[in-house]
């Protein structure tokens, strides 16, 4: 099973040496940041799916885990070596390129949080992500799925087409269903920096302790 096809990984890779990775980060930035309110301080392990050029996890290596290790994967090879140049100097920074579905964190590590911005719609089997995920969790540990192409997001319904990219769209009960059917509890949905869209939906769950 593949994350992404390689129409995909090529789309990233030239938007990691143009003008697109600095874009994401302007246009994602404020609803990462008030994403942010819902991490808590830890010396635990933190796993960022997709990290870019690297904004959020800096942010996150800096802040709410600077006691602790952040794991970072993207698919993108350019992607890894742009957010790498931000972020060498971070010693509890590990960054890598990979398919989330066949990656495997080192033996033993569990995460108390992970995070994605922008990722899962370009998973073939959403539900495949989320519980692979889930399973990455340790017991009380969150998983927190931000996305802006979902079905009740109107302006967005054109992106497959814009970029000849295939996206799995999914609407917000789909989202809420998908981390109930992994086995994630205490379930929490909300639209942040809502504009004139319908805003970046945010999915978070937790593992059963």
């Amino acid at each position: 099973m593949n994350l992404f096809s390689q129409k995909a990984k090529d789309l990233f890779n030239k938007w990691a040496v143009d003008y697109h990775a600095d874009g994401m980060e302007k246009g994602h930035i404020n609803s990462v940041k008030q994403s942010f309110k819902y991490i808590p301080v830890s010396n635990g392990n933190y796993l960022e799916i997709g990290f870019g050029n690297g904004y959020s996890i800096e942010h996150i290596a800096s802040n709410q885990y600077s006691n602790g290790k952040c794991f970072g994967l993207d698919i993108s090879e350019n992607m890894l070596e742009k957010a790498s140049q931000r972020l060498g100097f971070f010693p509890n920074v590990h960054l890598e390129t990979g398919n989330f579905i066949t990656w495997h964190p080192p033996s033993g590590t569990r995460f108390s949080c992970i995070f994605s911005m922008e990722v899962f719609y370009y998973f073939k089997e959403i539900q495949a992500g989320i519980e692979k995920a889930a399973s990455l969790l340790e017991p009380g540990g969150r998983l927190m799925v931000l996305v802006n192409y979902y079905a009740e997001n109107e302006v967005s319904l054109s992106w497959p087409d814009d970029v000849d990219v295939y996206m799995t769209l999914w609407s917000e009960k789909d989202y809420k269903q998908g981390f109930e059917k992994a086995g994630l509890i205490n379930i929490k949905q909300k639209r942040l920096n809502r504009q004139q869209d319908a805003g970046t939906l945010m999915t978070m769950g937790y593992k059963a302790v």
